[in-house]
């Protein structure tokens, strides 16, 4: 697993630390947008020729879970390499992309991540219904949702 840190890598990484399973990398040019932080987590794959695909989370979908991340991987194969969530009449994030996707994704730019991307190949998708993916965390009182 490869978690890409940003702004806050610091407070962050010392709570990484001791995970065996996880690698850290460091977008440096975080502030351009999503796009650069996506680049960054697929270009740490391109150097391993078994990785076939990588599945796109996020961190601030605290209500998706390993089940639901399970339901998402479950269809992927030679015939549905694009793999999304589907919630709130949109696909997006989480999503599984086969390895012949990356280049095309490392190329995004800006603050849209991989959901435009996935929103234009519509036809190539193949959607899982997430709805626990339409809550995210954006502000402190998106937290106090939670309870």
């Amino acid at each position: 697993m490869v978690v890409v840190l940003g702004a806050d890598a610091a407070t962050i990484a010392p709570a990484l630390a001791g995970l065996t399973s996880v690698a850290m990398v460091i977008n440096p040019d975080w502030e351009s947008g999503l796009a650069s932080s996506l680049a960054v987590g697929l270009s740490a794959f391109l150097a391993d020729d078994s990785c076939e695909a990588v599945l796109v989370t996020l961190a601030d979908q605290p209500l998706v879970d390993g089940a639901a991340l399970r339901r998402l991987i479950a269809p992927f194969d030679d015939e549905h390499r694009i793999v999304a969530s589907a919630y709130d009449d949109t696909i997006g994030v989480p999503a599984l992309f086969g390895r012949e996707h990356f280049d095309d994704l490392i190329r995004l730019t800006g603050d849209r991540g991989a959901g435009s991307w996935l929103r234009a190949r519509q036809n190539e998708v193949t959607r899982v219904p997430l709805y626990s993916a339409a809550f995210d965390i954006d502000r402190p009182s998106d937290v106090a949702r939670l309870r």
